[in-house]
């Protein structure tokens, strides 16, 4: 059994419950929690649950194909009849080496969360575990949340805020459009990575070169002027190594300029630079990315 089902199937356990969900959750409703969760820290921040992509469970092999045979990072635009298929895949995944190993370990004394029989298609809570988990819901799964982060920190070593990331349903982020004057008068107004003419462009972005998704934050530092195609195409993959050397030898200007009190520092030594880029590539993050000829 894989060392994050455990913490999974138990938040989505609490999550289901506090939701309404009665004495009886059809397995196919777990496998669509599964899927939520394993998506948002699977494919929103590409955290591995193993300690390589090529030996991560089967449940999360299965996301991440999905995803990438659609074509989609964001689960919300995942159709409806592969979010289906998938669900149910889950599902099944669930009968084979999920539900009986949950128990697996618990002290004698301790009463099983949930039964279930091989072939049902549900778990039947008691009703003392349906209470438990109801009124002690933000508790559990702050446990769930502990125990998956703790994990994830093994495996992920150099990944940041990985708590942050666990606890997360979602990935809002910010509007950077305050940055769009300070890095023209900066840097210049052209885009970072094809350097194209920004001055009569309409719509310009503000980029992370290295992946918010990663960072989970906005610093200065790594935020850049870029041509809406360039930073569409470019997603959450990080950029050839040629454009981190180049970031730096921005950051050598911007120190001279003094923004650091722009959002906290607006440049950081190369040094420092390499180590984020660096501790990315560590966790197996897409690279690599070049803006078209």
């Amino acid at each position: 059994m894989s060392s994050s089902y455990k913490p999974a199937l138990l938040k989505a356990l609490v999550r289901l419950v506090r939701r309404g969900a009665g004495f009886e959750i059809p397995l196919t409703a777990i496998g669509h929690e599964f899927v939520a969760l394993y998506w948002m820290q699977s494919i929103v921040f590409r955290l591995r649950q193993a300690a390589s992509l090529a030996k991560e469970p089967e449940a999360v092999q299965r996301i991440r194909a999905t995803a990438d045979a659609n074509r989609v990072r964001n689960l919300a635009d995942l159709p409806q009849n592969a979010r289906n298929r998938l669900d149910l895949q889950i599902a099944k995944i669930l009968t084979i080496n999920v539900l009986n190993a949950f128990h697996v370990g618990k002290p004698e004394s301790m009463d099983d969360l949930y039964s279930w029989q091989s072939g049902h298609a549900a778990i039947a809570l008691s009703e003392e575990s349906h209470r438990f988990l109801r009124d002690q819901s933000i508790a559990v799964e702050s446990i769930a949340n502990y125990w998956w982060a703790r994990y994830l920190e093994r495996v992920n070593v150099l990944a940041p805020l990985i708590i942050d990331k666990v606890e997360r349903d979602g990935a809002k982020r910010g509007s950077l459009a305050r940055y769009l004057r300070i890095l023209a008068d900066s840097d210049g107004n052209r885009c970072f990575y094809c350097e194209r003419d920004l001055g009569a462009v309409r719509a310009v972005h503000v980029d992370h070169v290295i992946p918010w998704s990663f960072l989970l934050s906005d610093p200065a530092w790594d935020l850049v002027l870029a041509c809406v195609s360039c930073n569409l195409e470019k997603s959450d993959i990080l950029p050839a190594r040629i454009f981190i050397d180049k970031l730096s030898a921005l950051h050598v200007d911007r120190a001279k300029l003094s923004l650091a009190s722009i959002a906290g520092s607006a440049f950081l030594q190369k040094d420092e630079v390499d180590r984020y880029y660096d501790a990315a590539l560590s966790v197996e993050w897409p690279s690599g990315w070049e803006p078209p000829d």
